[in-house]
């Protein structure tokens, strides 16, 4: 489509070399080649613009997306040339599940270094699901942790479906890619913190006492198991202490990002978040309230 006067051209060819390479960008191949990610919809893409502008390479969006979420277009012109108007056929060749947003950004939007030591952390051990992986970090970022540390076998975090499942909080906080769990324990300790594990088995002291005890009160980190097998026996040893979710109902267990949201408050309530005087360490104060968003 030939462009108006003044007006960048609108991309309209969904089957271009463009399209198909920013598509591609779905494959971990493809990103480590480019040394690029894919961010798809609104709420990453605004995320990403707002915390890592530097990062952002282009910008893609359609005429509708404009319009449902205006404050987009002008913050991705506040950080990059590259802004691109798409078709609705463009838009879902670049990504299914973009709705009608979506931004190329260097790899290095996702910070990989170690923040100023003290606070909790998470240790996601072998987590499989990337929509379990991006929730842990949604809920790490939302309970204040200074960083994820991921094993490898976790679900890569570039993948467009964890920074999905994050709602964009892999460009708020450090997620830290290390070669085993014994190598992410001893990182932590070598920062103070005590590494917990959450198990069922005998050894686990059940959530409360943990709190009471004032464990949580001092840096330390919660490890979480793989989805299907929890924390292997490895794991469970090199832990400074097991800890238990205790339930009531007949479920058999919880989903590994539920139990990581139960922990992780524990860890924020027991570090101040939600005092009257709003005081907290770590990354900053309470904010009020609570926001639930059914659409991410």
């Amino acid at each position: 489509m030939p462009p108006s006067s003044g007006c960048p051209p609108v991309l309209d060819n969904p089957r271009s070399d463009r399209v198909r390479r920013v598509a591609g960008l779905s494959g971990r191949s493809a990103r480590a080649r480019a040394s690029a990610i894919l961010v798809e919809g609104p709420q990453a893409v605004r995320e990403l613009l707002a915390h890592r502008p530097a990062s952002v390479r282009d910008v893609y969006i359609s005429a509708a997306a404009r319009l449902a979420h205006p404050g987009i277009a002008g913050a991705a012109r506040s950080a990059t040339r590259w802004v691109h108007t798409v078709t609705d056929e463009v838009a879902a060749a670049l990504s299914a599940d973009c709705q009608g947003v979506c931004a190329v950004a260097s790899a290095d939007a996702i910070v990989r270094e170690w923040p100023a030591d003290g606070g909790f952390y998470v240790i996601i051990a072998q987590g499989r699901d990337p929509g379990n992986v991006g929730t842990i970090i949604r809920t790490a970022d939302a309970m204040g942790a200074r960083a994820v540390l991921t094993v490898a076998g976790t679900a890569d975090v570039t993948s467009p479906k964890v920074v999905r499942a994050s709602a964009g909080s892999v460009f708020h906080l450090p997620v830290i890619p290390h070669p085993a769990f014994g190598v992410a324990v001893d990182a932590l300790h070598a920062r103070g913190a005590r590494v917990l594990g959450t198990s069922g088995g005998p050894r686990a002291v059940p959530l409360p006492a943990v709190e009471e005890e004032g464990a949580l009160a001092g840096p330390h980190a919660w490890a979480l198991g793989n989805e299907a097998r929890g924390l292997d026996a490895h794991e469970v040893a090199a832990c400074d202490l097991l800890v238990a979710i205790p339930m009531t109902g007949l479920a058999e267990s919880l989903n590994v990002a539920s139990a990581a949201a139960v922990c992780l408050y524990a860890s924020q309530r027991a570090r101040g978040a939600g005092r009257p005087d709003g005081a907290v360490d770590g990354r900053g104060g309470a904010r009020a309230g609570t926001v639930v968003r059914w659409h991410d």
